[in-house]
């Protein structure tokens, strides 16, 4: 049988975490834009591409 060593696992699980809440944040972040955007969340302007030029 094979021996899985605990430190690579772990390191696998760490690095799905690490992808699930960077794909989470990136989310949330146009999310936040767009509600800002349209006046929903909080007003400000904030542009997508060049947010010194909204």
């Amino acid at each position: 049988m094979f021996k899985f060593h605990k430190k690579a696992q772990l390191g696998i699980i760490e690095f799905k975490f690490l992808l699930i809440g960077l794909i989470i944040g990136i989310i949330l972040t146009f999310a936040v834009i767009y509600m800002a955007n349209k006046g929903i969340l909080i007003p400000f302007k904030l542009g997508f591409l060049c947010p010194v030029c909204p």
